[in-house]
């Protein structure tokens, strides 16, 4: 009978502590544990917000570490790996994101985003098609839809979806901005300046407004408007590559070739891997008679774009007035085979190369 009751007691005691692990412990371990993962995730954003990323991403791992289901955690710390160019890792953070929830908007936003910045247009497209399907308002991602889409030269596409974001959101003035530089690309360099005005009263420090409407300036030969734009773009954005570039083909056509120089170097230093400032730089430096120097930028354009069919071209000009004809005669090949459709001009050109050839052979 003792023992009966022992295993009555301990039966008794057993339940007890299930209950209270069950109904008390587990609870309050769960709630402390995510009180402390959301405590850390906003720390996270915080640092995010300061452009301290590298902080951030630190605390984004703590909630991570704390509860490894926590959607919000790999997507902000994806979009902190974004700011630092690491795409691919970003990609996983947002392929997690959408793993444990499929139904996430932001998260194939964000990596359509990463997608575009890799150049893998299509996949980012895809993914901005499946953040429009789950969230039909959301006007960021038609804006950034239709960047992907200008940068695919699909201008009108492009032009429908800045038009759908604007429509959404007639505050947001990014579409404007972006809208207007497209105006730029199809050569409407009024309707540009229209659209830009907006982005600029919407957002007046938004540098690359600036740098945009500099450039439909400097098309439309208003060369002291422009260069006013892209010293207001450098003003708001020491670091923005485009403005120092665009400044510097602005004093190149004010023949004054130093500054210009001097601009495109700047734009290098910023972005070493932006083609079309080596290839502006190079073209100064065979206006001034600097040909090997020309030469080596020509180069430098063509190793980062292959297709770079002005950089084959002007180099093959460089070559011709060093009388290096036979170099001169490939590169207007190479010219000609990437743009049939200005044969004329780099034929002349090739014709010329290839007459000065034979009276140097007489």
């Amino acid at each position: 009978m003792k023992k009966s009751k022992e295993t009555i007691l301990l039966i008794i005691s057993g339940i007890a502590i299930y209950y209270v692990f069950s109904f008390l412990v587990i609870p309050y371990v769960k709630k402390t544990v995510f009180k402390d993962a959301n405590f850390y995730n906003n720390r996270g954003f915080d640092y995010y917000n300061k452009g301290e990323y590298d902080r951030a991403i630190r605390n984004y791992n703590k909630v991570i570490e704390l509860d490894p289901g926590y959607t919000k955690a790999y997507n902000n710390r994806g979009v902190a790996l974004s700011y630092k160019g690491k795409y691919d890792l970003a990609i996983k953070d947002y392929n997690k994101v959408i793993g444990l929830n499929p139904n996430y908007a932001e998260a194939y936003y964000n990596r359509g985003f990463a997608y575009g910045e890799k150049g893998a247009y299509d996949q980012a497209i895809q993914d901005y098609d499946k953040a429009i399907e789950l969230d039909p308002g959301y006007a960021k991602a038609y804006n950034n839809r239709g960047f992907v889409y200008k940068r695919k030269r699909e201008y009108d596409r492009a032009i429908q979806d800045f038009n759908k974001a604007i429509e959404l959101d007639p505050g947001f003035a990014l579409p404007y901005n972006n809208r207007g530089s497209t105006y730029n690309e199809k050569k409407e360099y009024d309707r540009a300046i229209q659209d830009i005005n907006k982005a600029i009263e919407l957002e007046p420090k938004l540098a690359n407004a600036y740098n945009n409407r500099g450039f439909a300036f400097r098309k439309k030969e208003e060369y002291d408007r422009a260069i006013q734009d892209f010293n207001q773009a450098i003003k708001l954005d020491p670091k923005l590559p485009q403005a120092y570039n665009n400044r510097g083909s602005t004093y190149f056509f004010k023949e004054k070739y130093n500054l210009a120089i001097q601009d495109y170097s700047s734009a290098i230093k910023l972005a070493p891997r932006y083609a079309e400032a080596y290839y502006n730089r190079g073209v100064v430096y065979g206006e001034k008679g600097g040909y090997d120097r020309a030469i080596q930028d020509f180069n430098k354009a063509i190793e980062l774009d292959s297709r770079f069919t002005l950089a084959y071209y002007n180099r093959g000009n460089v070559y011709r007035f060093k009388g290096e004809y036979d170099k001169a005669i490939q590169d207007y090949n190479k010219a000609i085979e990437l743009a049939p459709e200005n044969a004329e001009i780099y034929t002349s050109n090739r014709k010329l190369a290839e007459e000065l050839k034979k009276k140097g052979e007489q």
